[in-house]
């Protein structure tokens, strides 16, 4: 049936994606890719394609390699790890260090210690398949909701769905009301600090690393995206929250890619609203 074919895609993506699992293909090229060119599927090769891509559109502030630091993050446990440590590791981070031939389905790793991590678009492209397979099946008025991440499509009865962008420090507070309208289907994508952090000698740190720098992007407090394609909206929105709500750079990703953006600054609690005028 319908749920079971979209439970079943979700998990397939998960078991290729996965950075965490053992057995994934993200894992197999981080632990081989710099001895040998690494056999992945089209569709991961692709995607991996797809994210050097977005990390030249974004000024490499989506870069799948930001692993090659963030790692330190995980290691150090109760005490952060200083710049020093973290500059050590500059060579290892950027597009540069990957070479995907998608026509032979290969990936390999030019330096030694690269490591990818695909979280920041895993989501989008999971929602984006799911998508395909209710169309696929008829369906033209739905909502997938994949962690935070979201396709609107179509209408509840007679009338376009409406998503809030919840208050992050007050349950049951919505932000900002959005009402997706006409024909084609809408992603929505946030990112944020308030759900998933990590705690170092009493701070509070983001899980969201600047690639540039290697630590945590903590301004920004929340970060919501909505266009038309759902990966490139999760994308998006970890570059807005990596840049920490670099103005500038947003505004040309509004341009860019014909975006609204919301953003909460940490702090300030400041809410500011990029693309809503067109």
């Amino acid at each position: 049936d319908l749920e079971s074919s979209l439970k079943s895609d979700v998990n397939e993506v998960e078991r290729y994606l996965s950075y965490f699992d053992e057995k994934s293909f993200v894992s197999e090229i981080n632990r081989d890719a710099f001895k040998k060119e690494v056999e992945v599927p089209k569709e991961v090769c692709r995607l991996i394609n797809l994210s050097i891509r977005m990390s030249s559109v974004t000024e490499g502030k989506f870069d799948i390699t930001y692993k090659s630091k963030g790692k330190l993050w995980e290691k150090n446990g109760d005490k952060a790890p200083s710049k020093e440590e973290l500059d050590k590791l500059n060579d290892l981070v950027g597009i540069e260090n990957i070479v995907a031939d998608c026509e032979k389905g290969t990936v390999k790793y030019l330096k030694k210690g690269v490591l990818i991590d695909l979280g920041g678009i895993a989501k989008g492209y999971a929602i984006e398949r799911a998508g395909e397979i209710m169309k696929k099946r008829g369906k033209e008025n739905f909502i997938i909701n994949y962690g935070g991440d979201m396709l609107v499509c179509g209408k509840k009865g007679d009338k376009y769905w409406s998503v809030g962008v919840r208050d992050p420090d007050t349950a049951g507070k919505v932000l900002k009301t959005i009402t997706p309208e006409g024909e084609r289907c809408i992603g929505i994508a946030t990112s944020g600090n308030y759900e998933r952090f990590k705690v170092y000698e009493g701070a509070v740190y983001s899980h969201i690393i600047d690639p540039d720098s290697g630590m945590p992007a903590n301004i920004a407090k929340s970060v919501t995206v909505i266009g038309e394609n759902a990966v490139t909206v999760d994308v998006l929105a970890t570059a807005v929250s990596a840049s920490n709500l670099d103005e500038q750079l947003i505004k040309k990703f509004v341009d860019k890619f014909s975006v609204k953006i919301y953003t909460l600054s940490d702090g300030g609690y400041v809410w500011k609203e990029y693309g809503t005028e067109k």
